[in-house]
């Protein structure tokens, strides 16, 4: 073994490229298997396709790409998708195609046949297919047909594969999802919500009959507005309703009974501080499976780490299935048999993968399939640890949380005495956290030399109700607060050098970005925001983000505030209006056609700072929305970002 190479931190060579991150790292956004013949089908994005995303069958040895060059299975329904496909009792896979909007059927052979002509003011997503009469698909029509100064229109329309048209069968709430039948048929069941609910603050499950091809009278069996959230609901093989919800402060798992009105709660001892559910975000989440009558298998969060359960309905008892996946989110499981599942999931060795699970041999699970096209040694990967620290700035002394990985490189090592510089990634949404699981993107850093930080601040999932709460009408205060508070623990304990830290963030953490370098202005290196919020302001009175366009409110807003108090605080929390406070560079990384964060925060802020003198660059991606998909900009964005890095922390 040769000896390993003094040099100092951030120097280090690493063999995880700049090509490994973008073009050879895949996204796996869905998966899907067929009990019948254990076919698994996943929905891979690809960026080296300029993003699209295609359905493969994956096999023991080798994967098959289902789907034709002039598709891509990628849904548009809420601008973040999801659920774009669904899989039916015939074998076909039915799907949206992102380029038509039409919907279509890939048989297993990879032949498509056309179910409805594509529309560019009708987009569908969330299928499910009546279990006995194929023909009949349950949807989400977002209809946008109105001009743009009006919202959009969200349905639940049938589809009819054989006449080739879409009935609406719900309407009234201003959003659905996850509507599924009961395995007999003879009941559709759904999530609805209004503004100004995001899903996650109070959504309802609702069902109803469908007999002789028409819907009855709708009952919601769960949940309520601004005060109780559900999500994923899903029927049981027995004809009885499960789905999550939050009354207990957790997402915890329910039983509804349609024959006779009850809802059992099915606590899984031990892990009543648990989150069975989360926050949906994108469409179509799938974390826990009906294996049989008796048994499901669960995914729970724990202080954002992710584990799974087994539970036995009859006896009410819950074991733990000691798999090592610790990252499971999305529509990230489904059932091959009776005792095999098929799962989306990472560890903190081996980043996110698809695996084949038997309940009775959890520990030897099988590798289908990994996301990262390049062999890589495990040894180069630095283990994340989740940490608890308490605050130094807001709420002094209680507890946030964060998820650190420390520089790793087994061929390299720091001059002795020296301390790492620190890359701090605020998450965004901001209702979401960041998982221990292994991140590619990450290691790209740790593996030179570079320290790396999530903070799951005020308002993150995976710490209970009360914990979102903590951001509601504090945002750009408690997140940046945290973040803070976060950095001068990690240098209190010796573990980065609190001089050389350089801060970054996508979406709403991008604003958690430039709000932190307006409001500790000293205390940062550099910035780096992704599709980031400079001006709240025009975000929460020009939004024409349908799905988000009040979600601002209840994070900016304290209750009964005058319209005088909004623009007071909105002023304030608008960094690009106070961009004469900013000392550090920034770097503006952001897509031309991004409809969440539209081009105009970023390029305000450019021109504000600009204006000033500041040291500030923007880097505007052709063809590219709200998060970068495709390979060449991939590559483009992290070696701006390493550039800013070499220059600022180094």
């Amino acid at each position: 073994m040769s000896p390993k190479k003094i040099a100092p931190y951030g120097t280090w060579e690493s063999p995880i490229t700049t090509d490994i991150v973008s073009g050879s790292s895949l996204v796996f956004a869905e998966v899907y298997a067929n009990p019948t013949t254990k076919s698994i089908y996943l929905v891979e994005g690809r960026p080296s396709e300029k993003g699209r995303q295609v359905i493969i069958e994956v096999k023991a040895d080798d994967s098959i790409d289902l789907l034709p060059a002039q598709y891509n299975a990628r849904s548009k329904v809420h601008e973040y998708g999801g659920a774009a496909a669904t899989l039916s009792s015939d074998g076909d896979l039915i799907f949206t195609d992102a380029n038509t909007n039409g919907v279509f059927a890939l048989s297993p052979t990879g032949e498509v046949s056309k179910i409805l002509a594509g529309d560019p003011n009708l987009r569908y997503a969330n299928f499910d297919v009546h279990p006995t009469n194929n023909n009949l698909i349950v949807a989400i029509q977002e209809d946008h047909t109105a001009p743009l100064l009006v919202d959009a229109v969200n349905t639940l329309v049938m589809i009819d594969s054989r006449t080739k048209k879409a009935e609406i069968v719900v309407q009234g709430a201003d959003f659905y999802s996850q509507a599924k039948f009961s395995p007999d048929g003879k009941k559709l069941s759904w999530l609805q919500w209004s503004h100004p609910d995001m899903p996650w603050t109070g959504a309802e499950v609702h069902v109803a009959d469908w007999e002789g091809g028409k819907l009855g009278k709708a009952a919601r069996v769960a949940g309520k507005a601004l005060e109780e959230s559900i999500s994923m609901p899903k029927w049981h093989v027995d004809n009885t309703l499960l789905f999550t919800c939050d009354r207990t402060g957790f997402w915890q798992m329910y039983c509804y009974d349609p024959k006779s009105g009850e809802t059992e709660y099915l606590r899984f001892e031990g892990y009543e501080d648990a989150e069975m559910g989360c926050r949906e975000f994108g469409l179509g989440s799938c974390t826990y499976l009906s294996m049989d009558e008796n048994t499901l298998v669960v995914t729970y969060n724990r202080d954002a780490t992710n584990g799974l359960l087994l539970y036995d309905i009859t006896k009410k008892s819950v074991q733990e299935l000691p798999t090592g996946l610790n990252t499971i989110d999305q529509c990230a499981l489904s059932r091959v048999s009776d005792t095999e599942f098929a799962v989306i999931g990472a560890t903190l060795t081996a980043p996110e993968a698809l695996y084949l699970i038997d309940i009775h041999k959890p520990t030897e699970k099988k590798l289908l399939k990994t996301s990262i096209n390049v062999p890589l040694s495990s040894t180069i990967f630095s283990q994340a640890q989740t940490i608890t620290f308490p605050r130094t700035h807001g709420e002094v002394g209680t507890p946030s949380h964060a998820v650190f990985i420390p520089p790793q490189n087994p061929d390299f090592e720091a001059p002795t005495g020296s301390k790492p510089p620190l890359i701090v990634f605020s998450h965004g949404g901001p209702t979401s956290h960041v998982s221990p699981g292994l991140s590619i993107n990450a290691q790209y850093f740790t593996s030179r030399g570079y320290a790396y930080c999530y903070p799951n601040y005020a308002g993150s999932t995976g710490y209970g109700r009360d914990y979102r709460a903590q951001l509601d009408h504090h945002w750009g205060i408690k997140d940046v607060e945290d973040t803070i508070s976060c950095v001068e623990y990690l240098a209190s304990q010796g573990l980065i050098d609190g001089t050389k830290v350089g801060i970054s963030g996508r979406s709403s953490g991008g604003y958690t970005t430039i709000q932190a370098l307006c409001s500790f202005p000293k205390f940062f290196a550099a910035g780096v925001s992704l599709f980031g919020i400079g001006n709240l302001k025009a975000l929460c009175e020009d939004d024409p983000h349908k799905f988000e366009s009040q979600y601002a409110n209840a994070l900016v807003f304290p209750e009964n505030a005058t319209a005088e108090e909004k623009e007071k605080i909105l002023f304030e929390r608008s960094p690009c209006l106070h961009a004469d406070r900013i000392e550090s560079p920034l770097l503006l990384l952001q897509g031309d056609i991004d409809r969440v964060v539209p081009l105009e925060q970023s390029a305000e802020m450019e021109r504000v700072l600009k204006g000033k003198g500041a040291d500030v660059k923007m880097v505007v991606f052709e063809g590219e929305g709200h998060g970068f998909k495709m390979r060449e900009n991939l590559k483009r964005a992290i070696e701006e970002e390493e550039g800013m890095w070499r220059r600022t922390l180094l």
